[in-house]
């Protein structure tokens, strides 16, 4: 579950980067609103590999990316 956690952290923040909110994640992918909503909440056990993958792709990132620890949103960098 760490993992999940990890994910749907980083995709939070990665959305948040783009002012962009998983409706728009979904229109852009077309993967459903609802599984972008449970990737999101960590509500999900399984990602599959070519949902990552579009994900990505829409967010122009490596799917390696997404198991990366992130900063909180509103971190000081300094």
């Amino acid at each position: 579950m760490a993992q999940e956690n990890m994910i749907s952290q980083k995709l939070r923040v990665l959305l948040a980067q783009r002012t962009m909110k998983n409706r728009d994640l979904a229109n852009e992918t077309g993967i459903a609103q609802s599984t972008i909503s449970r990737i999101t909440s960590g509500k999900t056990k399984v990602i599959q590999f070519d949902t990552i993958e579009k994900i990505c792709k829409s967010l122009h990132v490596e799917p390696s990316e997404l198991f990366t620890p992130c900063k909180p949103l509103g971190g000081n960098d300094k």
